[in-house]
């Protein structure tokens, strides 16, 4: 990389990989022995025998090369409460989490955090839509990593007066959240690193929340994130409060829309199914979080067949123990097969789309990344055909579905290499588990002190 006089970057980087076996387009048509040209950010070209003046060559005669994969719901903040939650509802283990959020601190969200979006990008993950209450960490945290994010602010301002003060969220004026989170975009917003609109849920959302966030996502013409339809409780409480189940309160308020997606969605009616799919808004499954936490099972089924755009999510580890994308749609296979009595009522093509494609399309990032073409981002995944996951290797894209314990091998993003030989290179990953271990401890004891005999 070059600079002018006056400072201004000039790319041009140039990185030519040589007789790879590579799934391209959004069929993910497979290619064998073939090249690709890499010139800065972007794919150039995909094609045999290419050449390219300067360029630096990767031999790729032993890997395999998909897209990036999408967690479309993820929150990185709850590493650190991973293992404290089983055999909790969801109501106990919010009360479980929202008491706990007094005790931790900045240092602890931090390095915990980074333990989370470095584990998901280990199997694969290059971007995350990340949520959280607070997001100024996480987007400094992708922005210092070079990993592609999208934050949203999910914020409440219904304050939950049927529970006790020790265990009651965190609530704002409305107001303020809408000026915060403007504030974020203005702060944080960039190419790699986006700033998305969100709320937590219509359970403890206002309307003028709601319909604010939305505003300014299309004020800025990005995309809107929240929580719905997640467990027999909560459709209850939305209920009372407003007259109407989740999504027909959405649909009245005229929330629905292309930049709208929705996570979990495990309490649907048919109805409710036809308001989503006609105004075009996407669903994020989280199939193994909602297992872990018992409250239900998202029709994806019905979803697809009535043409929704569905991605996967991993939610958080204190309500699945993984930050792993990959392994959902594994899980999002089996819930479908059970559901429907029917292996072939789902195909490896439309998992591995939902981890790809669907998930771009879910954050407003589909022109971008997704896919391998020419012209689109290189965010890459290469896996190393020599690995236990991938022999005898007859089908690639059905191993990284069905298969346990696959690795990256090397991933660009945006063009930089982030992991190399499985290892990472803009990150040092010692000083982040070191870290992560000293601050688990002093969490625990903490817990154990201040937290047990409260909830």
């Amino acid at each position: 990389m070059k600079r002018t006089s006056n400072g201004v970057k000039i790319m041009n980087y140039k990185l030519l990989i040589k007789n790879i076996t590579v799934f391209v387009g959004e069929n993910f048509k497979r290619l064998d022995d073939v090249d690709i040209l890499i010139e800065n950010d972007s794919i150039k070209k995909i094609g045999k025998n290419l050449k390219a003046a300067q360029a630096k060559i990767f031999d790729g005669r032993d890997f395999f090369v998909t897209p990036g994969f999408i967690n479309a719901h993820f929150h990185p903040g709850q590493q650190i409460n991973r293992g404290l939650c089983l055999g909790l509802n969801q109501d106990e283990e919010m009360d479980f989490l929202h008491a706990t959020e007094k005790i931790k601190d900045s240092e602890m969200s931090y390095w915990l955090s980074a333990v989370a979006i470095l584990e998901g990008l280990k199997s694969g993950t290059t971007c995350f839509q990340s949520v959280g209450s607070e997001i100024e960490l996480q987007a400094r945290l992708y922005n210092q990593f070079k990993i592609r994010a999208i934050c949203v602010l999910m914020p409440k301002d219904i304050v939950a007066t049927d529970k006790k003060i020790t265990v009651r969220a965190r609530t704002w004026e409305t107001e303020e959240r809408l000026r915060r989170a403007e504030e974020m975009r203005q702060k944080y917003h960039n190419d790699l690193v986006r700033v998305h609109f969100g709320v937590t849920n219509v359970r403890y959302a206002s309307d003028k929340l709601i319909l604010g966030m939305q505003a300014l996502a299309e004020k800025y013409d990005t995309y809107f994130h929240m929580h719905a339809a997640e467990g027999k409780l909560y459709v209850k409480k939305v209920l009372e409060r407003t007259g109407d189940r989740p999504i027909e309160h959405l649909h009245k308020i005229g929330a629905l829309n292309h930049r709208i997606s929705l996570a979990h969605m495990t309490q649907l009616t048919t109805k409710e199914i036809s308001y989503v799919a006609k105004s075009h808004s996407h669903v994020i499954h989280c199939p193994r979080s909602n297992s872990y936490l018992g409250v239900g099972v998202c029709p994806v089924y019905d979803l697809l067949k009535a043409g929704v755009n569905v991605a996967l999510g991993t939610d958080a580890a204190i309500n699945n123990n993984s930050n792993e994308v990959r392994s959902e749609a594994s899980a999002a296979f089996h819930k479908i097969s059970d559901q429907t009595g029917n292996p072939a009522a789902i195909n490896y093509l439309d998992l591995f789309k939902m981890l790809t494609v669907s998930g771009a399309k879910a954050v407003g990032l589909d022109k971008q990344i997704g896919a391998i073409k020419k012209g689109k981002r290189a965010d890459l995944v290469l896996w190393s055909k020599n690995d236990f996951p991938f022999i005898p290797g007859h089908n690639y894209l059905a191993d990284l579905i069905f298969n346990d314990s696959c690795r990256a091998h090397t991933i660009f993003i945006n063009g930089v290499k982030v992991l190399a030989n499985y290892k990472f290179l803009t990150i040092n990953e010692q000083e982040v588990k070191t870290a992560a271990k000293r601050l688990s401890k002093k969490y625990y004891q903490l817990v154990n002190q201040k937290i047990s005999r409260h909830t």
